[in-house]
């Protein structure tokens, strides 16, 4: 279930990506010696690097190794399961799936692109006819800027999403093993992991809805102001 066309990771996406796990893994590493999070403690938990031996060797060599399966696990992870994991709805959960009929409606009339391609009604509206053809359209505007933007913004905040995902089940599995630690300290970190997933969560998913109108938008010939057009001319 590969939605989008296989490229070469660009540079900037490595670096975001690399950028986001190492603040994460600064993050952890804080919340695992009991600190507050911010820079000063950071750089005082450093000074201390010889005084808080083994136990901080120990708290670094876990994030490190964690902020590594961030950034070169998701590299290996194939599109398809990076997918499933962004939505967690099953294997129709891919606006792609529904981007002809569906119960929420676009900001333009897709009824021109049912009768471009009555196979999508011929089959009763199948999740997977309307992606396969989606697909379709979409290897077919592939060099479109506007898809190729909508591209490599889908695939960043998938990764962010997935990394975020990530350190936030690992703060969760360290919580109960790091019994000692202030509970409102504790929560102040739950907060920061958890709101940044849950922004990034709605922000991938939002992606790649807008992927899949752009795609359907390019296919008919419209750009955003005839977009408005349209859906003015439906009330």
């Amino acid at each position: 279930m590969s939605d989008t066309p296989t490229a070469k990771t660009p540079g900037y996406h490595r670096l975001l990506l690399g950028l986001f796990c190492g603040i994460n893994a600064a993050l952890l590493f804080l919340f695992l010696l009991h600190l507050p999070v911010g820079l000063d403690t950071l750089e005082l938990a450093f000074r201390g690097w010889a005084q808080a031996r083994p136990r901080i060797d120990i708290v670094a060599g876990l994030v490190v190794a964690l902020a590594a399966i961030g950034y070169f696990g998701l590299a290996r992870l194939g599109p398809a399961l990076k997918t499933r994991l962004v939505y967690s709805g099953g294997p129709y959960a891919h606006p792609g799936h529904e981007a002809f009929y569906s119960l929420k409606e676009p900001p333009f009339d897709r009824k021109p692109l049912l009768r471009r391609y009555p196979e999508i009604k011929d089959s009763a509206y199948s999740p997977e006819v309307q992606y396969r053809t989606f697909r379709r359209l979409l290897d077919k505007h592939a060099a479109v800027d506007v898809i190729g933007g909508s591209v490599a913004g889908w695939h960043v905040l998938r990764d962010l999403y997935l990394a975020a995902l990530l350190f936030l089940a690992g703060f969760l599995l360290s919580w109960p093993l790091n019994g000692e630690v202030n509970p409102a300290l504790a929560l102040s970190y739950m907060f920061v992991f958890g709101a940044q997933a849950l922004f990034l969560m709605f922000s991938a998913r939002g992606a790649g809805r807008r992927l899949v109108q752009n795609v359907l938008m390019v296919e008919l010939g419209l750009d955003k102001a005839d977009a408005g057009k349209e859906k003015k001319k439906k009330f």
